[in-house]
């Protein structure tokens, strides 16, 4: 936890803080920065609870450093607000207000493709010149410079994956990570042949398709029944396969998808 004080004047602490969930983009923005501070924060989500017990996983494996590792549970319960499709409006002002806590370069693990406006380039703009404001030199603290950041958002999942593996990363870790928003319960017999997880990754909410399409295109061996579905059937894939094919969906990443969807014969 932060030491707060009642006394004296809060100083800078000179550390870097990354935004951490226990998925694939999080685990590897670690592995390739090697942040000071993983800071992982409950907000109520319908899957919170297995991001936790994956946190936990990947701590034992060695897959992360634990003792990088702060949780901040009962602090941030954003569930009122959770659409059905499990965005949280404005989720990363939160967290970075929180964030500051911590330390003063402060990184979220966005990447290209990401569409969401509080984490593109004008989000970490303006919450940069937010936080140095409420933080500068006054009664209670000393003034703290920040700088928030996301230095992967022009690169694709794909060609994240392929460095985080050119450098040594395990290809088990990012299977390991968890990327699902409808994780399918397993019955009791499966859970007793998968007993590391009661639930199985869905295959097509567009976390489950991302991560597919980055692990795909970098051959990495996928295991049949790691999704309950196969990706590349998902239900709404076919009305977004002309913005997709016009590049006009998510930017560059649409090469990534093209390529993964013409190697199973979809395009």
């Amino acid at each position: 936890m932060a030491n707060m004080i009642t006394s004296g004047k809060q100083q800078a602490t000179g550390k870097s803080v990354l935004l951490f969930s226990g998925g694939m983009d999080s685990l590897m923005f670690d592995y390739l920065m090697n942040p000071d501070v993983l800071l992982y924060i409950p907000t109520g989500s319908k899957y919170e609870s297995i991001e936790t017990r994956k946190l936990t996983i990947l701590g034992n494996k060695g897959y992360i450093d634990s003792s990088k590792l702060v949780l901040l549970p009962d602090v941030l319960n954003l569930s009122k607000f959770e659409r059905d499709d499990a965005i949280v409006p404005n989720r990363n002002a939160h967290l970075m207000l929180l964030a500051s806590m911590y330390g003063e370069n402060l990184i979220l693990g966005s990447v290209q493709g990401d569409r969401s406006f509080d984490k593109d380039p004008i989000f970490y703009e303006k919450m940069t010149s937010l936080l140095n404001h409420m933080w500068k030199e006054q009664h209670w603290t000393e003034e703290r410079i920040f700088t928030v950041s996301s230095p992967y958002k022009e690169t694709t999942k794909t060609e994240i994956v392929k460095e985080y593996l050119e450098k040594g990363g395990s290809e088990e870790a990012l299977l390991e990570s968890y990327s699902c928003y409808e994780p399918q319960e397993l019955s009791f017999y499966a859970q007793l042949e998968y007993s590391a997880q009661p639930e199985q990754t869905c295959g097509w909410c567009k976390p489950c398709f991302r991560k597919w399409i980055s692990l795909y295109n970098n051959n990495i061996s996928i295991p049949v029944d790691y999704y309950v579905n196969n990706p590349w059937e998902a239900p709404w894939l076919e009305k977004l396969i002309p913005s997709v094919l016009e590049k006009n969906y998510r930017g560059k990443e649409d090469y990534d998808w093209c390529e993964a969807l013409t190697s199973k014969g979809v395009i």
